[in-house]
């Protein structure tokens, strides 16, 4: 290991890597905000109105929640 760090040893030789080439396949040609609100109208559509309710929860176990969480998505669907 103390070779590794020696620095008083003959030089190595340094590999040159060549950079990758990066490929544009389109242009974004809204603005951020309508980016935003394109993502909020599809985040309502994937949660269709469905969420926790709001409040403290406490639980017995990982188990009573998991199974608190699975009736609660099976009666919101």
């Amino acid at each position: 290991m103390r070779a590794a760090l020696d620095a008083t040893g003959p030089p190595r030789e340094v590999a040159l890597v060549e950079p990758a080439s990066i490929k544009i396949l389109g242009q974004v040609r809204k603005s951020p905000w309508e980016r935003f609100t394109r993502l909020q109208r599809t985040a309502a559509k994937l949660a269709h109105g469905r969420g926790q309710p709001k409040g403290v929860f406490l639980f017995t176990s990982h188990e009573a929640c998991n199974e608190w969480t699975a009736s609660l998505n099976r009666r919101q669907r």
